[in-house]
């Protein structure tokens, strides 16, 4: 995190595609679904510009897979005390 958004990288399957995303941004909550597995469903530390956020679907870093990237563009510019509970 930074003073202007959170980021969240998830390991996916090669084969992942949008279509088998789902990703729920409420101002202060988020949900993410893969194929129908949540992997993360939780109340974030501050609130977020829903319109400001979006996610990608990308090579992973490590060279192997895909990575799901969630990025929520803050509301206010602060460090939250806590990303998601």
């Amino acid at each position: 995190q930074n003073d202007d958004e959170v980021e969240f990288r998830f390991p996916v399957a090669a084969n992942t595609k949008a279509k088998y995303v789902k990703v729920n941004f409420g101002k202060s909550t988020l949900k993410v679904t893969v194929a129908g597995q949540t992997l993360l469903n939780g109340q974030l530390g501050g609130t977020v510009e829903v319109d400001d956020s979006t996610f990608t679907i990308e090579d992973a870093s490590s060279g192997k897979g895909k990575e799901l990237c969630v990025t929520l563009g803050k509301k206010e510019n602060y460090t939250w005390p806590f990303v998601v509970r």
